[in-house]
């Protein structure tokens, strides 16, 4: 079974096997200008997306569960 390959929110050229997704997520970050721009999700912080978009994310997550 392979793993599942995820592309990074930084650079998208970066194809990251999602069990190290967490580990590239934060060097990448510190290399990128565009991280100020950015903002990870509360419910999974593999999700980083725009903050303009952030409060739409979180309304759609997959990751958020309701009880």
């Amino acid at each position: 079974m392979p793993d599942e390959m995820m592309t990074c929110p930084y650079n998208s050229a970066h194809r990251i096997v999602r069990h190290r997704m967490p580990y590239h997520l934060v060097k990448c970050k510190k290399q990128h200008d565009c991280a100020r721009e950015m903002q990870s999700c509360p419910f999974n912080a593999m999700h980083v997306v725009p903050k303009a978009s952030i409060k739409e994310h979180i309304q759609t997550c997959p990751d958020y569960l309701v009880q």
